[in-house]
């Protein structure tokens, strides 16, 4: 199943019942899947599209936590688990198809089929892989490092993603990432000059 691909093998009865709880919703360029102080329960598969997960502070400035084109999940974990009103935004950068299902029902048929949740558990772990490198870039690499991990990481979906939105994924201005961007094309250019020689 597309949905699951990846994760692992799951038989055709498990398979079934997932693809029961599935319902397509379609996001607009803007339209926000989540808003902070909501209460969630829906998890959504991006079929097309791409989705921002963010924070928004007191002052209403916002802190990107994650970009996520199609073949992704997306949906808050955090306040899935809770139950407390969210704390995530999610909102669709561009046309956005998903496929959504209640987080809570997918518990069930994991019960029942052990390879449906060892395909939930290794998604689990993807998603605390990335977490924990997000971590560390943030933490541990100053700002031109964090600016080289990004292109080197998401160079695909780069050109689709407007600039602020990057800036606050990176943590610095836009001011600064305009800096770093013609530092690194500065380097590349003399870099191409210096083969030529």
């Amino acid at each position: 199943m597309t949905v699951l691909a990846g994760l692992g093998e799951i038989e055709p009865a498990a398979s079934g019942e997932f693809i029961a709880l599935l319902s397509p919703r379609r996001f607009e360029k803007d339209e926000w899947l989540l808003r902070g102080g909501e209460r969630t329960r829906l998890c959504y598969f991006i079929a097309r599209g791409l989705v921002r997960e963010l924070y928004v502070d007191a002052a209403g400035a916002e802190h990107t936590r994650s970009f996520l084109p199609e073949g992704f999940f997306t949906g808050s974990l955090v306040d899935l688990l809770s139950g407390a009103p969210a704390i995530t935004w999610i909102q669709a950068l561009e046309p956005t198809e998903t496929l959504a299902f209640p987080y809570a029902d997918y518990n069930e048929p994991c019960n029942r089929y052990p390879s449906l949740d060892r395909v939930g558990r290794r998604f689990a772990e993807a998603l605390y892989v990335r977490k924990v490198m997000r971590e560390y870039q943030l933490l541990a690499l100053s700002a031109q490092e964090r600016y080289q991990a990004w292109m080197e990481g998401s160079s695909t979906i780069d050109a689709r993603v407007r600039r602020r939105d990057v800036a606050s994924y990176l943590g610095v201005t836009a001011e600064h990432l305009s800096r770093l961007r013609a530092r690194r094309k500065g380097g590349a250019l003399r870099a191409r000059v210096t083969r030529k020689k």
